[in-house]
């Protein structure tokens, strides 16, 4: 058995890893990272602007950078219940080097998927991919 096999951490089974990839030529910095609001509704009542749970267990920092060709990884927690539905979400934002453009970023984790949605702000400046724990941005 290969030392790369024995020595290699197992993956957390409390998470869900997304990757952020910079496909450009242009530098991306986390910004920031936010809670997604949603509007829960129990009983017929409808509360706006609950907050999805957002906790990770690991992820980089903000200020940090993801060169040309790099990656960020997001460790997102999981959660299971009966009921199903979103359990943890969270919302990146990256600034794009030398520009006022932005790559925004939406990660969520259900009991049975990962789901990722991405936008670029002005769509002139890139665009990005997202589907499922994989977001791409290009220029």
């Amino acid at each position: 058995m290969s030392a790369g096999l024995v020595t290699a951490a197992p993956a957390s089974a409390a998470s869900r890893g997304f990757t952020v990839t910079n496909s450009s030529s242009a530098t991306l910095q986390l910004e920031g990272l936010n809670r997604v609001h949603h509007v829960l509704c129990v009983g017929g009542r409808c509360v706006p602007g609950v907050a999805y749970p957002m906790e990770f267990e690991g992820r980089p920092q903000v200020g940090s950078d993801i060169a040309p060709g790099g990656s960020h990884r997001f460790e997102l927690k999981y959660g299971f219940d009966l009921i199903g539905g979103i359990q943890y979400a969270a919302q990146l934002t990256y600034k794009v080097e030398k520009t006022n453009a932005k790559l925004e970023v939406w990660i969520d984790t259900t009991p049975l998927s990962n789901n990722s949605r991405c936008e670029v702000v002005p769509a002139s400046a890139g665009r990005c991919t997202a589907g499922g724990t994989q977001i791409t941005f290009t220029r």
